[in-house]
């Protein structure tokens, strides 16, 4: 890849996440506030999914990382084991 290309790309993933911060910061913080008719709510699933998509991703990236750890560390292990041979 160019110069070009990684400062595209950078740009791109950093307005991401500054949409996707401003969006689920508006979401948690703010919408609870707001009344339940307001057409600003037709934005934003419910409140309590705020709570729960964030939390099954932490578990999900946890179970992931420490799956992939455990497998390092075995192969370690193994290789480790047939080098001591």
């Amino acid at each position: 890849m160019s110069t070009g290309t990684d400062k595209a790309v950078g740009a791109v993933a950093f307005f991401s996440a500054v949409a996707i911060f401003l969006y689920y910061t508006l979401w948690s913080l703010v919408m609870p506030f707001v009344d339940e008719d307001h057409p600003l709510q037709d934005f934003f699933p419910p409140w309590e999914y705020a709570i729960r998509i964030p939390l099954i991703l932490l578990i999900v990236g946890l179970t992931v990382i420490c799956t992939f750890l455990g497998l390092a560390m075995a192969k370690s292990k193994k290789t480790q084991t047939k080098k001591s041979k």
